[in-house]
């Protein structure tokens, strides 16, 4: 089967700084006047639970659809995740948690799941009346506003990933609109890290013919690279902050608060394309795939988008497309190399309820890629791709 050669996340271009910080039309996270790089977003909520100072034994609401990442900072912490269910619009289902002893519960991560937008009023009012914190979790959504408000103000903090935008390697932050951050000790990376980090950016982009000009020179370059320089498994496969959840539970959780890349900055490249990108470039590609997709797969056999309409105030991180037979057809579809990811692997102990939404998506949600240097080709072979696959899937069943 003929592989794909498409780009799974952002990366470097010229026309990724055309244009520069010009203004764009949704505001960001990035945009808060408290804020903190981390080297992840699961480093950031691991700094949002300390500026809380969450002790042994406290607990923290924690959706039932999430990454594995999510949670080991929290259990790192010494605290205990509780796990909520979520409505088909992965809204926090508040009305069952409302039914609850919270007494013990000091925190909450809300998250903004594919990058659209969920509604924040009714959850910030919750927590308030709970005493409860809000972490805002913006993985998904680096730009955005919901309920009149920007995204990653409704939360006391606020968390997002740099990967899933900016074409960086690494890289979160942590920022609040409501509390003045303590300072956090942070390490600094090493020079050899630094000019690592800049090397693996510019060798993905003339991968991908991005840099007119430079490609021929830096590929002969690339090709005599020394030996010993081995990229990061989070580069190589390019899931970002993802960690699979066998790992964590083989390897346990002891060595969270002892690892160096958790607790670094992200390298001074890294901030310098987060910071000089052109955000409407990323916007609005990004919303033209989004469309372009539910258009094309609006009417695939055993298979549907799960929003198909596209509102206003949001720039997506992915597609969401709800697959009725997944298994084998997931393995398949990673293997023709179309940019696909699903969080199939959940936290140990994560409740299977009727009437959650999480259970579903967990196994029937492909997060499909629309990151803004996917071009309309790139689209079309990824979507007759997916029909092939999907089809020959429903075929065999």
């Amino acid at each position: 089967m003929p592989t794909l050669n498409v780009p799974r996340l952002p990366i470097f271009g010229w026309a990724s700084i055309q244009g520069g910080h010009a203004a764009a039309s949704l505001p960001s996270v990035l945009d808060s006047p408290n804020f903190m790089w981390t080297s992840s977003g699961r480093a950031a909520i691991a700094f949002a639970l300390r500026q809380m100072n969450v002790g042994v034994g406290e607990r923290i609401l924690v959706p039932t659809y999430h990454c594995p990442t999510m949670v080991a900072p929290i259990v790192a912490a010494g605290a205990q995740p509780l796990f909520y269910p979520i409505l088909p619009s992965g809204a926090p289902h508040l009305e069952r948690m409302a039914a609850w002893d919270l007494s013990a519960v000091r925190g909450m991560i809300a998250a903004h799941y594919f990058g659209l937008p969920q509604p924040m009023k009714a959850v910030r009012e919750f927590c308030d009346q709970h005493g409860i914190a809000l972490i805002e979790d913006c993985a998904h959504a680096m730009f955005g506003t919901v309920d009149g408000q920007a995204i990653g103000t409704w939360g006391d903090y606020a968390i997002a990933s740099l990967t899933k935008f900016f074409p960086v390697l690494e890289g979160g932050c942590l920022v609040s609109a409501r509390h003045r951050l303590r300072a956090a000790s942070t390490r600094p990376r090493s020079l050899r890290h630094e000019l690592r980090n800049v090397m693996d950016v510019l060798e993905t982009a003339v991968q991908f013919r991005r840099l007119p000009g430079l490609n021929a020179g830096l590929s002969a370059l690339f090709s005599l690279k020394d030996r010993f320089r081995k990229r990061d498994k989070e580069s190589v496969d390019g899931s970002g902050d993802w960690v699979q959840m066998p790992d964590l539970v083989r390897e346990g959780l002891a060595s969270f608060e002892k690892d160096s890349l958790v607790w670094s900055s992200p390298t001074c490249g890294t901030r310098w394309l987060a910071t000089h990108a052109n955000r409407e470039r990323i916007i609005s590609l990004r919303r033209r795939n989004y469309q372009w997709l539910a258009q094309q797969l609006a009417d695939i056999p055993g298979a549907h988008p799960l929003f198909p309409v596209l509102g206003e105030g949001c720039a997506p991180y992915v597609f969401p497309l709800m697959v009725e037979d997944p298994d084998d057809c997931y393995q398949r579809l990673r293997a023709s190399g179309v940019p696909v990811f699903r969080w199939d692997w959940r936290w140990p102990d994560t409740p299977e309820e009727a009437g959650d939404a999480g259970v579903l998506w967990s196994r029937q949600v492909f997060q499909i890629g629309c990151h803004q240097d996917l071009g309309l080709d790139d689209l079309e072979a990824i979507v007759n791709k997916i029909k092939e696959l999907v089809r020959d899937e429903n075929t065999t069943a």
